[in-house]
């Protein structure tokens, strides 16, 4: 995992990621292994013990194994542009970092692509990766899910944009969907001043409150009410969902209360920074009072986009080694 984000300034953007790249392996609890072969023992009932491979392989869960630091996860795409990414390090065996170049010198060989608006820019981005992953999937099976944050500063109008990109987990059977994309993108709500991804549950909690585990539910719990009574699930649809969540008797309005997102104020420059590592250093110190190896930290790049330009602020220096 991993923590990026971007935070909305009144006169630019702050954009943070961390740098540990998380790898992970089918592990099993030794508990689990205890608890399975005492159920099989008592099933048994004193006879021959009898195991299916497939018994003992679905004991194994996917879990985070061990740490690398020094990933790069947040790049300057062009003068007035960032890109963060949290998901897959490498795509057909390059890295992130790797074809985020290829695409950026591949736009510097296109006429006018500065005039371009920020959008047609967003979708040119999106299929410049569709075909990376087109390119994947003809060599492996499947890919996961990665996200782009792309955060952009208009000099002229002095407004920034973000935009979310997201490569969708996939297998090789989708090459032959024409209809499925393989790369969509979202913009987020103008209210939102803080957009992050990855291993985000703190400040997705102190920002959002119970306002998305709420909103995510009531879809769940409908489907689930519809499924044990016989209901026909496709009259559950988005009109109805919304109309649930519109529903004061079920999502009372002082949720919204708790939404401290909506109440922050037009941030300065500097505050946005500020915010931005108040957020990373959450998530990285929490970890240290759970049992969870620590999936977020190592050198964090922290960079300002504003009518200056993108510029870093930490994170993009050789530093002198801590052991001399």
């Amino acid at each position: 995992m991993t923590f990026i984000a971007t935070v909305i300034a009144k006169n630019g953007a702050a954009v943070i990621a961390d740098s540990l790249v998380t790898t992970s392996q089918p592990v099993i609890e030794y508990g689990d292994f205890l608890r399975f072969f005492d159920k099989k023992a008592k099933s048994s009932k004193g006879k021959e013990l009898k195991l299916d491979p497939k018994e003992i392989v679905n004991l194994f869960e996917t879990r985070p194994h061990h740490t690398k630091d020094y990933e790069e996860k947040l790049f300057k795409y062009d003068e007035y542009t960032a890109i963060t990414t949290a998901g897959s390090a490498q795509l057909n065996s390059k890295r992130i970092g790797e074809i985020i170049e290829e695409i950026v010198e591949k736009n510097k060989e296109l006429k006018g692509y500065g005039n371009k608006k920020i959008e047609t820019k967003i979708k040119e981005l999106c299929s410049s990766l569709t075909s990376y992953v087109k390119d994947h999937l003809k060599e492996h099976s499947s890919i996961r899910n990665t996200t782009l944050i792309v955060t952009n500063f208009n000099p002229r109008s002095n407004q920034p944009k973000v935009f979310k990109l997201n490569i969708r987990s996939a297998s090789s059977k989708q090459l032959d969907d024409d209809k499925f994309e393989f790369v969509t993108y979202s913009e987020p709500n103008e209210v939102e001043k803080v957009i992050c991804d990855g291993q985000n549950r703190i400040s997705e909690k102190i920002l959002f409150g119970d306002f998305p585990t709420v909103f995510g539910l009531i879809p769940k719990i409908a489907e689930k009410v519809a499924e044990d009574f016989g209901v026909d699930k496709t009259k559950i649809n988005d009109k109805y969902i919304e109309s649930l969540r519109n529903n004061p008797d079920i999502v009372s309005p002082s949720i919204f209360s708790d939404m401290k997102i909506l109440r922050l104020t037009d941030l300065s420059l500097q505050q946005a920074v500020e915010l931005a590592a108040l957020l990373m250093r959450l998530e990285m110190d929490f970890q240290s009072y759970t049992e969870d190896i620590p999936t977020v930290g190592g050198v964090i790049k922290l960079a300002v986009i504003d009518k200056s330009g993108f510029r870093y602020i930490s994170g993009d220096q050789i530093t002198k080694p801590t052991n001399i």
